[in-house]
């Protein structure tokens, strides 16, 4: 039970404040984090300047352009002089210096003579100021508050100030704030005087206390019975771990220190007012947390009004005396109350006493064990024997300790891990042996579930990665020189869907199901494990060939295709394999699961739902992932990226009326490296966006060079990432460029790929429709090699729509793609779109597109991707052209 005092900021009155202008939840929280900071300095009892100087610091943080000072009373003189001013030029602190408190004393002056805030916003016309005039010349101050200190008998004892270059009226939040503020060095100022005539008394009587054995102790209770200690002798710290001057500080560092049901038994002779002197045993607990018994003698003083006023006190240290009695009680409870069961025999092995838990364990009453040996719970005759060799051991070496097996009184073995310690007299003869045993049953049962669950997956209980590969190894290691084996590694399509859209409980259902499925798939001779999440693994000990394992996996992607019931719904999932061959693939486990899992990815990238068989050229390109990625994350600082640009043209006029910026890396050793072999690492490792955010910035700038150069005005197409959508920013990035660079916004088209729209709707259409709002234009790119929805095309606000070069490579040879390309212009130019088409690398190609009203035409034949330099180059030779 601890005692507490109230929050010292309840005590701090409410300001009054205009109701028109009332302080917003911010201000407040300030003004409340003032009280909280300043109350704990005046409670760590930190010196009396360093609080008063916090406090005005804090003033003039909180009241802008503010000088904040304290002027304090001095008892004789009955002048104000300057005690802390941390902003006020010590120069200045003479003119601070004897103010004779008075109606016409300044702020602080007249504050304190009438005992109420003063607010001089004028100071030229205000009579408060009248007659001193030069001195706010000299401090070139306008306008001046004060609010008045109080003694502890609320006596004016001084006052604290803010003084103003310019004339101000407060405002309710400041007026407030120098409120608490005085409220706060009238705390502060009255501890201080309370601690200082405090200190010279209880140094006289410590001197006598000390010479007292244990501890004399004086607790007083102020009026609403809170308590606090007025004087503690140092033998304190000895008792309970706690200085004397901790305990002045806080009362409850010592009071915490005695039990809960103690500090009752000590409340009960509290009840009384007219209860004589008294006195109880109680306990409390050390610095070494170890608890001690104390004979506490009181004599309680009373109040007329019959609450108590003081206890003095003196406390003894009587553990030595407790300790003894309490160990022969605590032998006696932990005896009976052990949940391990505890026998004593004497020196023959005849069994003089049992505790309850060991009658429990063996089913034996406690009167049917006594005078009995443990052959009594002997389970054969070797078990007789073993026990005597036992005894034996513990009578020479003085212990035993081991498991042995058991029989309970119903005839029922089970496991007891039994310690044996030999009691000596004092001719070093053994007198008694004490045995303690535990029933190790459920011990046993953990261990063989701990074992399982080791080499087992907690969810299907099929085999973990673990096992997988120590069955994997042992096959391999026993393999003839013609067998062959196949590891078939399984991830599941669209499991990540699952866990967000339906929760992990039914994501978990469906891994169930899943691993039900395979097993019913496959025959006994397959080995199936779950090695991790969505992932699963088949080892087939005997195939003869890849077409017995792509059997396999045809198998389980046939069955993958089959619905599962989740949650009450029909759910489809898919599955992609990757597969490797021993020994063509690898030698050990971990090589061909790791060949396997490369094969895997193969497959996902092919589209999914697919099985792959691995190729070593697989493995050369994550290796060339790995030699990359370390000069790919620094490449950016490096200044290694570079943005080319190709042109876009008007396909009737043959104009230019756009550029793409494309990201193109001059590694140092490599060279130029090509896009496709950095991008998908830079946006597996998560730099797509910083990158991608890099581009839109240079191709912005090179926008308006271009522009400030004279050529045409033409736009920028800048591709934009899935990450750079989806994290955020990017609109706020893109308002900043043009904000910046004064580039006409409708010269600005962000390129975005369908397939990434199709996945991420609900998320990049809003940030798309800000883009639009911004006046920027949206492309969609890549056309026609994704789902190639009618429906995102009317929600989406994208004004040009990018034939893929894919669709436009065999025109005019494929009548199909002639058709597709022929059906996007129609309907893209239907809903208002215009249509650039990609890759045009021939004049054929650019008749068809031209007869069929295309927009745009970008490629090869106009331009492959060219620097800076080379572009302004091919601008002036299109100018010339025009001329």
């Amino acid at each position: 039970m601890e005692v507490t005092e109230d929050q010292v900021p309840s005590w701090l009155p409410e300001p009054s404040r205009s109701s028109d202008s009332q302080p917003n939840v911010q201000e407040l929280n300030r003004l409340l984090q003032l009280q909280r900071d300043q109350l704990g300095n005046i409670t760590q009892n930190l010196p009396i300047k360093t609080i008063l100087h916090s406090i005005c610091q804090d003033i003039e943080a909180l009241i802008a352009g503010s000088y904040c000072y304290v002027m304090l009373l001095h008892p004789l003189t009955g002048q104000l002089n300057l005690k802390c001013a941390p902003s006020i030029d010590s120069s200045h602190r003479e003119l601070f210096r004897g103010v004779i408190p008075g109606p016409k004393s300044r702020a602080c002056g007249t504050a304190v003579f009438a005992d109420q805030p003063v607010f001089c916003s004028h100071l030229r016309t205000d009579p408060r100021w009248k007659d001193s005039l030069a001195i706010a010349d000299i401090l070139a101050v306008e306008s001046a508050w004060a609010y008045p200190l109080h003694d502890a008998n609320q006596h004016p004892s001084g006052a604290i100030g803010i003084l103003f270059e310019t004339s101000k009226q407060p405002s309710p939040i400041e007026a407030r704030t120098l409120e608490t503020a005085a409220y706060l060095c009238s705390i502060a100022l009255n501890q201080h005087i309370s601690s200082r005539d405090l200190k010279a008394s209880e140094q006289r009587f410590s001197h006598v206390a000390a010479s007292i054995p244990g501890v004399v102790l004086q607790a007083e209770f102020t009026p609403k019975g809170l308590p606090y200690f007025s004087f503690v002798s140092s033998g304190i710290e000895a008792l309970c771990g706690v200085t004397s001057d901790e305990a002045y500080r806080n009362f409850n560092s010592v009071w915490k220190r005695v039990p809960q049901e103690d500090q009752q038994r000590i409340f009960k002779h509290l009840e009384n007012p007219a209860s004589a002197p008294w006195s109880v045993e109680c306990r409390v607990t050390d610095g070494n947390d170890q608890l001690k018994w104390v004979h506490l003698a009181a004599t309680p003083e009373w109040r007329q009004n019959g609450k108590l006023h003081s206890l003095n006190c003196i406390l003894l240290d009587i553990s030595r005396e407790k300790e003894a009695h309490a160990q022969l009680e605590l032998a006696g409870i932990a005896f009976q109350s052990t949940t391990e069961g505890i026998v004593v025999t004497d020196h023959l092995c005849q069994i003089v006493d049992a505790n309850r838990a060991f009658c429990e364990m063996t089913g034996y009453s406690r009167a049917e064990l006594l005078r009995e040996t443990p052959h009594l719970l002997s389970s054969n005759t070797a078990s007789k024997q073993q026990i005597d060799a036992i005894f034996k051991h513990a009578r020479s070496v003085g212990h035993w300790q081991g498991e042995v097996w058991h029989r309970r009184k119903n005839g029922a073995s089970y496991p007891q891990w039994m310690n044996i310690n030999a009691v000596y007299n004092a001719q070093q003869a053994v007198t008694h042996f004490v045995i303690v045993a535990a029933d190790v049953t459920d011990i046993k049962e953990s261990e063989a579930k701990l074992r399982h669950l080791t080499h087992h997956d907690a969810l299907t209980d099929l085999p973990n990665r673990k096992l997988f590969k120590k069955l994997v190894d042992h096959v391999i290691d026993t393999a003839s020189d013609a067998q062959h084996c196949a590891v078939l590694m399984i991830d599941l399509d669209r499991f990540k869907h699952v866990n967000e859209t339906m929760g992990h409980q039914e994501g978990d259902q469906l891994l169930i199901q899943v691993a039900r499925r395979l097993q019913e798939t496959l025959d006994d001779t397959a080995i199936l494990a779950r090695i991790g999440g969505d992932e699963f693994a088949i080892f087939v000990e005997q195939c003869a060939h890849f077409g017995a394992a792509e059997k396999i996996a045809m198998q389980v992607v046939d069955a993958m295709e089959y619905t599962f019931e989740l949650g009450g719904r029909s759910f489809f999932t898919t599955a992609s394999l990757g597969i490797s061959l021993f020994p063509e693939h690898g030698f050990d486990s971990e090589t061909l699961i790791k060949n396997a899992d490369t094969a895997l990815h193969q497959a996902k990238s092919g589209g999914r739902n697919k099985y792959a068989c691995y190729q070593p050229e697989q493995t050369e390109r994550i290796e060339q992932w790995v030699r990359l990625e370390p000069a790919l994350r620094n490449a950016l600082e490096s200044e290694q990226f570079e943005v080319y640009y190709q042109p876009q043209i008007d396909a009737l006029t043959g104009k230019i009326s756009g550029a793409e910026a494309l990201l193109r890396w001059n590694h140092p050793t490599e060279g130029l490296i090509s896009p496709g072999q950095f991008i998908p690492i830079l946006e597996e490792i998560g730099l797509m966006t910083r990158v991608g955010n890099w581009v839109l910035e240079q191709a912005v700038k090179q926008a308006l060079v271009w522009r400030q150069s004279g050529f045409p005005n033409f736009r920028i197409a800048v591709n934009i990432a899935g990450p750079q959508i989806l994290s955020g920013g990017l609109v706020e990035l893109v308002e900043r460029l043009l904000k910046d660079s004064h580039l006409t916004r409708d010269l600005l088209e962000l390129e975005i790929v369908e397939t990434m729209v199709m996945q991420h709707a609900n998320a990049a259409q809003p940030v798309l429709q800000r883009l639009r709002e911004l006046g920027v234009r949206i492309a969609l790119d890549d056309f026609g090699t994704g789902y190639s929805s009618l429906s995102y095309l009317k929600m989406l606000p994208v004004q040009k729509v990018k034939i893929d070069q894919s669709l436009v490579r065999d025109i005019p040879e494929d009548p199909n793609d002639e058709a597709i390309a022929r059906a996007v212009i129609a309907l893209s130019h239907s809903l208002n779109l215009s249509v650039c088409a990609e890759g045009v690398e021939t004049y054929e190609q650019q008749a068809f597109l031209r007869r069929e009203n295309c927009d745009q035409l970008q490629g090869y034949l106009i331009s492959r991707p060219m620097s800076v330099a080379q572009m302004n180059l091919w601008l002036q030779q299109q100018i010339s052209i025009a001329l």
